[in-house]
Parts: C-alpha cells; sequence; structure tokens
C-alpha cells in the first residue's frame, strides 16, 4: 500500500506543474504578447505623430525663413488623389489642436505651439517606452519561471544549481547531523 501511495503522491505534484506550466503558457502568450504588441502599437503611432509635428514645423521654418507670402501646392484629397491648391496669405496656418479643434494662428505662433507639442508627445513616448521595457521584463521572468518549472518536471534542482556546492553541502550537512540529533 506504500508503493501506491508513494507512485499517487508523485503524480499529483507533475499533475499540478503541468497545470502550472499551462497556466504561465496561457499568461505568456494571451497576456503578455497581447499587451507588448499594444504597447509597441502605441509607441509607433506616437512616433507617426512626433514625426508629422516635426515635418510641419520645418514646412513653416521654410515658410519663414524664405518669407513666402503665398504657396501653390498639391493637396491629398484622400485615396491618393491630389488636387492643386493656391494659397494667398500664407501668414496665417490652421492647426488641428486636437478634440477635432482647429485654432488659426500666425506662423511663429504656429511654430512656437507645435514645439510644445513635440515635447508633450516627447514625453508621452518616454512613457510607452518604459511601460514597453516593463512588459518585456514581465516576458523574461514569466519564461525564466516556466524555464525552472520545466526543469523541475524533468527532476532538476534549478534553485540549487546556482548556489556554491559547498554552501549546499554545508547544509546538506547540517539537516543530516540536525536529524541525528533528534531522531
Amino acid at each position: 500500500m506504500d508503493v501506491e501511495d508513494d507512485e499517487e503522491d508523485a503524480d499529483v505534484p507533475v499533475a499540478v506543474l503541468d497545470a502550472k506550466i499551462a497556466q504561465y503558457e496561457a499568461f505568456i502568450e494571451e497576456v503578455l504578447k497581447r499587451e507588448l504588441r499594444k504597447s509597441l502599437d502605441e509607441f509607433r503611432r506616437g512616433a507617426e505623430v512626433l514625426e508629422q509635428c516635426r515635418e510641419l514645423r520645418r514646412n513653416i521654418d521654410l515658410l519663414i525663413r524664405d518669407d513666402v507670402t503665398e504657396l501653390e501646392t498639391m493637396v491629398d484629397v484622400g485615396c491618393q488623389m491630389f488636387v492643386k491648391a493656391f494659397v494667398p496669405d500664407t501668414s496665417r496656418i490652421f492647426l488641428d489642436v486636437g478634440l477635432g479643434f482647429q485654432l488659426e494662428m500666425p506662423l511663429a505662433g504656429a511654430r512656437e505651439f507645435l514645439e510644445n507639442k513635440e515635447q508633450h508627445i516627447l514625453g508621452g513616448l518616454e512613457l510607452r517606452k518604459r511601460s514597453t521595457a516593463q512588459v518585456k521584463a514581465d516576458i523574461h521572468e514569466a519564461l525564466h519561471l516556466l524555464d525552472m518549472m520545466m526543469q523541475v518536471k524533468s527532476g532538476g534542482t534549478p534553485w540549487l544549481d546556482s548556489c556554491d556546492k559547498a554552501l549546499v553541502a554545508s547544509f546538506s550537512d547540517r539537516n543530516e547531523t540536525l536529524i541525528d540529533n533528534f531522531g
């Protein structure tokens, strides 16, 4: 009867370990990787907006530097369809300030607004970068724990493998001495 009990006890930890391994694998795939994709997508969108702001600021700087008073250009009206446009007065510009609002302002004011907006976007990108790094660290930690569980399942002792062998032996000797003294 003791042999059968020992075999049943050995099966329980393996079953529990298998369940935990499956749970960690599912967590990595369904939660952490999805969170990483979301974080990276948000970073890319922010980087695109930053690049658009910088490009507009460069164009405004060009208009101010070259003292352009009127402008002939091509405007994208959607689906890669362009039409010619003539701007008789380039001293003012309409900027999308957010929430669907557009504000008309002089070029110098628009340049200053865009510089402030760039700083704001850079701050947001820095937060997203830290968030992405944290998710990557969480994935790395979960994979490490998964690896340790797989080592335990195969009979290893990963928490002892990284320790100094003499230290492990000293604890083993103490335990045997304690058992002898109390046993």
